[in-house]
């Protein structure tokens, strides 16, 4: 093939698979919120950062997997026939180190068979890049206590309070109020990072524990909406329209603080007798909530 013709064809695929990236991203997004749409921009460059550092890690890792690129013609026409051009001391050391690793065995040619070494290098990825302290994470689908969506139940995602909340920790962490102490889990065990949680026992039950580690294991902030976090109208229980004191999470991963301020902030419920407009607010109506 003439090197013009070559060139044109490849620019032509690249283009084609840029039009299909492109496709499939506007396809994720249709009819989702511009906050969604956040979450999902944010959730995508960590997975983007995750592939490209285990892609990195298994590259150095497993180099062995790519022995094939640098194939003489001979040694190409040898993996074609079943047989491993390389030499038996060093097919033997592959082994022994893939076997220590827990990994499936090179093929009889010296390919590799299974996902398992990428895998095992994912999970590497996720650790380094999940345990980072700083690392602005997509807010979890719903809240950690009631497991409802953010759309369910309205008003504000909270991270944090003085009597509830639950944050990464470099540190083991004990103390805090005798009726709300904190508790720590270890997540990460390289780096040691654990998951520190603070709030009552009814609150904190094992399924509530088990959805903000599985959150912060997948990449997420887990949070807790207004109604568990007793932000919430007196009247009809639905959200108040501003969470006082509490640390609201937002979807871009970032976090602010709710002061305290002499006012009646009202109740983002139309229907309720507390309804109060409130600037930049999605008017809604929702269900009486029992308190």
């Amino acid at each position: 093939m003439p090197i013009a013709v070559q060139i044109n064809t490849e620019l032509a695929y690249m283009n084609r698979s840029k039009e299909e990236e492109k496709r499939k991203h506007d396809e994720a997004r249709k009819g989702l919120s511009d906050d969604e749409i956040i979450s999902l921009d944010l959730e995508d460059a960590i997975n983007f950062r995750l592939t490209d550092l285990a892609r990195t890690i298994h590259s150095q890792k497993f180099p062995e997997e790519g022995d094939f690129v640098y194939d003489s013609i001979s040694d190409a026409n040898d993996r074609n026939r079943g047989a491993n051009p390389m030499s038996q001391e060093y097919i033997e050391k592959i082994r022994g180190k893939r076997d220590e690793l827990g990994v499936s065995q090179l093929s009889e040619n010296g390919s590799s068979v299974f996902m398992g070494s990428y895998n095992l290098c994912l999970e590497e990825a996720k650790a380094q890049i999940y345990s980072d302290m700083n690392l602005s994470r997509p807010p979890a689908k719903t809240c950690v206590f009631c497991d409802k969506s953010i759309k369910e139940i309205g008003g504000k995602r909270l991270a944090a309070q003085n009597f509830r909340g639950v944050m990464l920790s470099k540190k083991k962490v004990g103390g805090g109020n005798k009726n709300c102490p904190h508790k720590c889990i270890v997540l990460f065990s390289e780096p040691l990072v654990y998951m520190d949680f603070w709030g009552t026992p009814l609150e904190w039950t094992q399924t509530a524990i088990d959805s903000a580690s599985k959150s912060f294991l997948n990449g997420q902030r887990p949070w807790f909406c207004q109604v568990c976090g007793q932000r919430k109208c007196r009247q009809c229980g639905s959200p108040e329209n501003y969470p006082m004191a509490s640390e609201i999470l937002s979807c871009d991963g970032n976090t602010s603080h709710a002061g305290i301020f002499p006012f009646d902030p009202g109740c983002i419920n139309l229907v309720c007798g507390k309804y109060k407009e409130w600037p930049g607010k999605q008017e809604v109506v929702f269900d009486l909530i029992e308190t």
